[in-house]
């Protein structure tokens, strides 16, 4: 949806402005004075501008050396709304780099169609969602990695819910990317230019002897409790026109979790010592690696905390149901370490993945995820030479590389070549615990062949 900023103290105008834009499809922030509208530029990247000309605080026209420069190195449109008596300047404003001017009272269908030629540079043209879904082919998605159907639905979700204000509870299992997720969200949303704030609840207890935690969130006044020698921001004020990540928010404690809930619900929070409330401006994504029903049944997630994170959720799946996306983080992940090398002089020679090696990610169950993973192949790559042949390479003694997970296939010969083929089929899935798609993968033929394959050996 595209995003509209109005400039207009009138408020009935103000009021009508913004119906009209609304049902034209715009998204609408609004400011009465110069100030308000500097500031609504500091949270949101609008598409179009509407100012009126005269305001309590200044000219509309001096607005437009605070609008942020936008591909493809055109301005901002702005359209300045103007009284019979200062046409003159409105024109002068058009030399200055004005999209387009209208007298006052404005003029409903010449608006429209304004609006209806403004060029959309953030919304996703034709030609952007092209070249957005080759790059998910190729398995990337801003800073996440993979291809598997189980990750383009979490890029599905992220797609949809970025643009909007609502909080996100992402949730997977330890060492899924749940940062990774957060920070993908904020650069994807209109709040891109403002910060990501981190705190980790689990870091808490680390806090408490030097800040409490209520003043860690919400900041504290000068002289609220011994040793505030002066007003200190907290994490709400921080991150205020961004984005506030709170990683595994179960974590928290029960007091400052329903001290959250009321901030969200009230939009003010009040710093420790202070006595006026202060306005939040940040958008909340939290993470957990319980479930979150789970959470909520142990008592560790506040139910409402919970239902009101709930209407955006993002689940991550764990490395093992990706697919062949294990293989692709390591090769991704060897290509920047042999960057690395190449940049500090360390390398005399490209180091290169072998075949063992990759279907050693496969194989594996990954119960670290991609945490795990990546832990795995830096290691792997400073124990290698210029050949990845297995993840076991930094463990001495590592001899049976070719083995998978420790299993073997014996066979006598005069064996019938079925029959072999049916032994080494069952032994593979026991070794990735009836996976068939890894399974096929390690085998060297298709899911589609393997299942055949499955479907001959019942029948027999």
């Amino acid at each position: 949806m595209p995003h509209a900023l109005i400039v207009e103290d009138d408020p009935n105008s103000l009021s009508g402005l913004s119906a009209i834009l609304a049902a034209d499809g715009f998204s609408v922030d609004t400011a009465t004075t110069l100030a308000e509208a500097r500031a609504a530029l500091t949270r949101f990247i609008p598409d179009v501008v509407l100012v009126d000309l005269n305001l309590p605080d200044g000219s509309g026209l001096d607005l437009l050396q605070h609008l942020p420069a936008q591909p493809p190195g055109g301005a901002l449109p702005v359209i300045v709304m103007t009284g019979n008596a200062t046409v003159e300047s409105a024109i002068e404003g058009l030399r200055h780099g004005i999209w387009d001017y209208l007298l006052k009272p404005v003029n409903i269908p010449r608006l429209r169609s304004l609006l209806a030629r403004i060029p959309r540079p953030y919304e996703l043209t034709e030609e952007v969602q092209t070249l957005r879904a080759t790059l998910r082919q190729l398995g990337r998605f801003g800073p996440m990695l993979g291809r598997s159907g189980a990750i383009q639905h979490v890029y599905d979700m992220i797609e949809h819910t970025a643009p909007t204000e609502a909080a996100v509870l992402i949730s997977g299992e330890a060492g899924t990317g749940k940062e990774v997720t957060a920070r993908t969200l904020h650069e994807m949303s209109r709040r891109r230019k403002g910060p990501f704030v981190m705190f980790d609840c689990r870091a808490a207890a680390n806090h408490a002897a030097s800040r409490s935690l209520d003043s860690l969130l919400f900041g504290h006044e000068r002289g609220a409790f011994s040793g505030a020698e002066q007003r200190e921001q907290g994490l709400f004020e921080q991150a205020s026109g961004g984005t506030l990540f709170i990683d595994e928010i179960a974590e928290l404690p029960r007091p400052q979790q329903e001290a959250l809930l009321r901030a969200l619900d009230s939009q003010t929070f009040m710093r420790v010592g202070g006595t006026h409330q202060v306005v939040t401006d940040f958008r909340l994504v939290a993470s957990t690696r319980k479930s979150p029903r789970a959470a909520v049944a142990d008592g560790s997630l506040h139910s409402d905390l919970a239902l009101r994170l709930d209407a955006a959720a993002v689940t991550l799946p764990p490395l093992r149901e990706r697919g062949d996306d294990a293989a692709l983080i390591a090769q991704s992940l060897v290509d920047e370490l042999n960057r690395e090398a190449a940049s500090h002089g360390s390398a005399d020679a490209t180091k290169q993945i072998g075949p063992n090696f990759l279907r050693e990610c496969l194989a594996y169950e990954w119960p670290g995820n991609v945490r795990e993973l990546q832990d795995r192949v830096r290691r792997a790559y400073q124990a290698s030479g210029d050949v990845l042949e297995t993840l076991r390479a930094d463990e001495t003694g590592s001899g049976g590389v070719r083995d998978l997970n420790g299993s073997r296939v014996q066979v006598t010969v005069g064996t019938p070549l079925a029959d072999v083929e049916e032994m080494l089929i069952r032994a593979t899935l026991d070794a990735v615990g009836g996976t068939r798609h890894r399974a096929a993968s390690l085998l060297g033929i298709s899911p589609k062949t393997l299942y055949n394959k499955l479907q001959r050996m019942r029948l027999n």
